[in-house]
């Protein structure tokens, strides 16, 4: 009898996870090159409101990128784990908390634009105990790009997210 119910259980257990006898094993793909977008490279924020050159609490910057893992495809979906490096200036930090908005434009061999895709990247700006003021900050940060096995994706273009106004002030 117990060996009919170690069965029964057994065979319960198999057939209500399916995707364990049929789900796909990844497969690795190329990465595509990363680029930088120019004029979106840069970024800066404050606490008060309009942002003008008096009140900028920080400055970051997009310094460099790595595939840390290997691209893969998975059934349907493209996975491009990029890891990304920030350098943050201190300018009049008020806090050390940062919030950087970021985009990641999926590009065909045309250079025609497929999928736009948005992270927010949230850090602290590291601090000195003793003269409690804060200095450049390294941030390192994982994001997923995911898309379409139907995308074919060669080359992604990164940047900051900026309104007008922070345009104006950089430029």
């Amino acid at each position: 009898m117990k060996k009919i119910l170690i069965f029964f259980l057994l065979f319960l257990s198999i057939s209500c996870s399916s995707n364990l006898l049929t789900k796909k094993s990844a497969e690795s793909i190329d990465c595509p090159p990363v680029f930088f977008a120019s004029e979106n490279r840069n970024y800066i924020d404050g606490e008060e409101k309009p942002l003008t050159l008096d009140n900028v609490s920080f400055k970051a910057e997009i310094n460099n990128y790595a595939f840390n893992k290997s691209c893969f495809q998975e059934n349907d979906i493209r996975t491009f784990p990029l890891d990304i490096l920030f350098i943050i200036d201190p300018i009049k930090p008020t806090a050390p908390n940062v919030i950087l908005p970021l985009y990641v434009a999926l590009l065909d061999s045309d250079q025609q634009l497929l999928e736009m895709q948005y992270f927010s990247i949230n850090g602290e700006m590291k601090n000195d105990l003793t003269t409690k003021g804060y200095f450049e900050t390294e941030l390192s940060n994982s994001i997923n790009i995911m898309t379409s096995k139907n995308n074919s994706v060669s080359s992604l273009v990164i940047g900051f997210m900026l309104d007008k106004n922070k345009k104006e002030l950089l430029n």
